[in-house]
């Protein structure tokens, strides 16, 4: 057996584990689709696809929650921020059926689903990349004054919710909500 060379080892041993600045997690909910037919099912994705305020009816969404911790080191009337770190919840809302159905309409169905996840990640990578770019941006704030350090870092979150919400858009109209979810396999602007 070949052994370590000595400083190696102590390297491996003395390492940290990096410190995540952005700590992500994930949720699934679902809401109940009745029907056993297609065009019953299809009928009820209508009736009772979740509303958004923003967006309207949709028979999947993706929510975004984030939440900002952050500290800042005052030397003199400057400020600069430090140990950023920033909660991400995505939570994926999906449809399901409520009941069985045949092999024919089981299959159709979960293309159906299919084609909503794929969709829906896509916008959770979105999410999750503009959380990461506004986590690099807020890491780098230096040399401010501290009166205005709050307005500061509401003023980048704010920009960031705009450029995110411009982001979603731009996917969603690119792929028509998903109905063309073809023009975008796997990428997204």
């Amino acid at each position: 057996m070949k052994r370590l060379p000595a400083a190696l080892l102590i390297l491996l041993l003395l390492a940290s584990p990096a410190v995540a600045d952005v700590v992500r997690t994930v949720s699934t909910e679902y809401y109940d689709i009745q029907g056993t037919t297609k065009a019953a099912i299809a009928a009820d994705l209508m009736i009772n696809a979740p509303w958004n305020k923003t967006l309207g009816k949709h028979t999947a969404v993706t929510r975004t929650e984030i939440d900002i911790r952050y500290k800042y080191e005052k030397r003199g009337e400057t400020c600069t921020i430090k140990d950023v770190k920033i909660y991400l919840h995505l939570t994926y809302l999906y449809p399901r059926l409520a009941h069985s159905v045949d092999g024919n309409t089981r299959k159709w169905w979960e293309k159906i689903v299919a084609n909503l996840e794929e969709h829906e990640l896509i916008h959770g990578q979105i999410s999750t990349d503009a959380t990461y770019a506004l986590n690099d941006e807020l890491e780098s704030l230096g040399g401010m004054t501290c009166i205005n350090i709050k307005a500061i870092v509401k003023n980048r979150y704010n920009r960031f919710w705009t450029k995110l919400n411009q982001k979603q858009a731009a996917y969603d109209k690119l792929t028509e909500h998903g109905v063309r979810q073809e023009r975008n396999r796997g990428r997204y602007p």
